[in-house]
């Protein structure tokens, strides 16, 4: 769940961000998780093969209808190292472009944002519980409205994020 929040996290902080400029949104991710933290987390949590990510290429595949039901019946979730790999490749192109020099949102900005919604919905999204989504959807983000309830990151960070 950790993962999908912080990727929503993201999806909407750039969709807003379209009407803000891009210091803020750097300003707002001082305060957040760096992207690059959840990619080592990931990478050691999974074991993963060190990886050129700007080089690295993926096609999704559609998930198996046994893929779809085992998180409801066993409450596991399967991710494939080549799923695991992309997302941090996801990660990886956003940090790269939170830390450079932009001066606005530009169409490589929406690209990014548009990959990680498309991952968030084809990958993650079938993992997620319903009990769950409420709480996800809720996400707090970059320029949020002050009238909505929302869920806090830190609500779904794992027990062992900062020891790896």
């Amino acid at each position: 769940m950790f993962l999908y929040a912080y990727l929503r996290l993201i999806n909407l902080s750039l969709d807003r961000n379209k009407w803000t400029t891009w210091d803020e949104l750097q300003d707002y991710f001082k305060n957040i998780i760096v992207p690059s933290k959840v990619t080592q987390y990931l990478i050691n949590s999974f074991h993963l093969p060190k990886t050129d990510f700007e080089n690295f290429n993926f096609i999704p595949e559609e998930k198996s209808l046994l893929n779809k039901l085992r998180p409801i019946v066993f409450k596991t979730f399967p991710l494939k190292q080549d799923e695991i790999l992309y997302c941090c490749k996801l990660l990886f192109e956003f940090d790269q472009a939170l830390h450079s020099d932009l001066k606005k949102y530009h169409v490589g900005i929406e690209k990014i944002r548009v990959d990680i919604a498309k991952y968030n919905m084809n990958i993650l999204g079938k993992m997620i519980l319903w009990k769950d989504l409420d709480r996800l959807m809720k996400i707090e983000h970059f320029w949020q409205s002050e009238k909505n309830d929302i869920s806090k990151l830190e609500e779904f960070v794992p027990n062992d994020f900062w020891n790896k």
